[in-house]
């Protein structure tokens, strides 16, 4: 036990002549035996679902790491760097929004972008810096046999309670701002109009900082608004399958460009589909926030939103998150067969 391998042969012998043999010299046996065996030729076919199941096998890459971390662990990674992201991409708009300190949707976008970029560089090394609830559960369902199931359920709780305490840290710091905000323009918190405010916690459809919150009705429709949330996710996970697999040789030599790859990805649509969306793509980054509204005063502009549609949100995410992980690495199986 314990890393070595006692011989049988001297089992007869007194405990001082007893010979220990390495498990290194046994495990060299078995790789000699695994040398002088006929290796399987590289050309030889494989039936669609092997090499679908080959190609979901990813092996060691700079993001997973369930084999090194314990669950507990990770769960702390994907708590606070999805606090950490939260709160970058939460204050961003509150600054712009509330306090007025940036002008334009992409000093919204980049800060958000690299926020997130900064969160994946640090809760990595305890996680697998998933930091959203639809990238594991794409993870979990394409990837099944680098991400187990038994762990979507503590990272996904890991991530909600992670950017609950983010929207929590955002209210405290922008309270007395808030409340300034809705005083000069008369609004009431709670009632309609009142998302100009509440939009520093989840989001809205259309953006209520680029049009009128009362007037929104004929701009983007709640069926429209999931489909740029699913189709947004689908990207940003396609992108995040892309980069995280080994067989990507531009990355795959380049680790340290994943996160802000991931980064500069998030803050592309978000400067693309936050006029229109305020593109969440994050369940958790929207849900916890906005259970802070909610209790904070905003109701039911929080929780269930004007025309009830906070729950597209969360839906669409999931949805576009297993698609666009799906088609990533169907598109690496398409090209594996395409060069054979």
């Amino acid at each position: 036990m314990y890393g070595r391998f006692y011989d049988r042969r001297e089992l007869d012998m007194s405990s001082q002549e007893l010979q220990e043999v390495p498990i290194s010299s046994v495990d060299g046996e078995k790789e000699q035996a695994t040398a002088d065996a006929p290796e399987k030729k590289e050309d030889e076919e494989q039936s669609p679902k092997e090499a679908i199941i080959s190609i979901c096998s990813v092996p060691e890459g700079p993001v997973l790491r369930q084999n090194t971390s314990s669950l507990l662990v990770a769960c702390f990674g994907e708590f606070f760097g999805t606090w950490l992201l939260t709160l970058g991409i939460c204050t961003s708009v509150a600054a712009a929004a509330i306090a007025g300190a940036q002008s334009a949707i992409w000093h919204v976008a980049f800060p958000g972008g690299l926020g997130v970029a900064i969160s994946i560089c640090i809760s990595a090394h305890f996680s697998d810096a998933h930091l959203n609830p639809a990238v594991s559960l794409a993870f979990a369902v394409i990837r099944f046999k680098k991400f187990h199931w038994f762990r979507l359920g503590p990272y996904i709780l890991a991530q909600f309670l992670g950017s609950l305490f983010a929207g929590l840290t955002v209210f405290i710091a922008y309270r007395g701002s808030i409340n300034a905000f809705e005083d000069a323009r008369n609004i009431t918190r709670g009632e309609p109009g009142s998302q100009l405010s509440a939009m520093a916690f989840g989001e809205y459809f259309p953006n209520p900082a680029v049009f009128n919150p009362n007037e929104f009705t004929g701009i983007t429709s709640v069926f429209e608004a999931f489909l740029i949330e699913t189709w947004g996710t689908f990207i940003l996970v396609f992108v995040i399958f892309s980069v995280t697999h080994p067989s990507n040789a531009i990355i795959s030599n380049n680790k340290g460009l994943i996160p802000f790859v991931i980064g500069l990805t998030v803050a592309i649509l978000i400067s693309v589909y936050g006029p229109l969306t305020m593109a969440g793509l994050n369940p958790a980054r929207d849900f916890g926030p906005r259970v802070i509204a909610a209790i904070a005063g905003w109701g039911t502009i929080a929780i269930p939103g004007p025309r009830n549609g906070f729950w597209l949100y969360i839906v669409g995410p999931f949805i576009g998150g297993v698609l666009g992980g799906g088609a990533s690495d169907l598109a690496l199986y398409c090209m594996k067969r395409f060069k054979k």
